[in-house]
């Protein structure tokens, strides 16, 4: 194979792969959101959305003495 066939098929699978890895890592910065709402909140209408598992928002909640958690829809 000549060298300029070899350096085309190098250039080709290095842009396959950064193509992969950037979609890999694009996913994972979409991770699902779920926001809390505690009973009483100060800030009605303003949801702590910080929280990255169901189970994390539901012990905060707890802690908050009540309220509710769900998934925020982008």
């Amino acid at each position: 194979m000549s060298r300029s066939k070899l350096t085309v098929r190098a250039i080709a699978t290095m842009m396959f792969l950064s193509i992969g890895f950037a979609f890999y890592f694009n996913g994972s910065a979409n991770a699902a959101m779920y926001c809390a709402e505690p009973r009483g909140a100060t800030a009605p209408g303003h949801p702590d959305c910080s929280f990255t598992s169901h189970r994390a928002c539901r012990a905060h909640v707890r802690a908050a003495g009540g309220g509710h958690c769900y998934k925020l829809r982008h």
